[in-house]
């Protein structure tokens, strides 16, 4: 019986490029934006709420001084590291965007390129969480601190 396989065999290693990028700069790619949106997100909730609503009832203005400074400077700096993550993602993108002949849909029909689609999930992500970080920190500036 014969097989009308039309994909053409395999010979090589599916990630020819692996070595020209670490396994780490791909997870920090994919990881460190999400990572920091949620740490924002709990430092933030942690902080207003503490300086909010010490007790039963929410307080008009910030139990501390600097409250919104404070928040302020962790959504930059979850900025900053989703800007990093997203350019060493675009970065490895770089080195590895010729590791096989084609285009993406083919490429994922053999599982081959699997450290270019890192790279591109990686760039993906960051961008994703780049957008997240950047409209929490638009609330922060329109949204007076515990509502008053």
């Amino acid at each position: 019986m014969a097989s009308n396989n039309t994909l053409p065999a395999q010979t090589g290693h599916p990630a020819p490029h692996r070595s020209r990028v670490g396994l780490a700069a791909l997870l920090f790619g994919i990881g460190a934006a999400p990572v920091a949106w949620n740490a924002q997100i709990l430092f933030s909730s942690a902080l207003s709420g503490f300086v909010c609503y010490p007790h039963d009832a929410p307080l008009a203005s910030p139990l501390l001084g600097g409250t919104r400074s404070l928040m302020v400077a962790v959504n930059l700096s979850g900025i900053a590291i989703a800007i990093v993550a997203g350019l060493t993602s675009w970065r490895s993108w770089r080195l590895t965007n010729a590791e096989r002949p084609g285009s993406f849909h083919h490429l994922l029909e053999l599982g081959e390129g699997r450290t270019r689609f890192m790279a591109t999930v990686g760039m993906l992500t960051s961008v994703l969480f780049l957008i997240a970080l950047a409209f929490g920190l638009a609330v922060l500036c329109l949204v007076p601190p515990c509502g008053g």
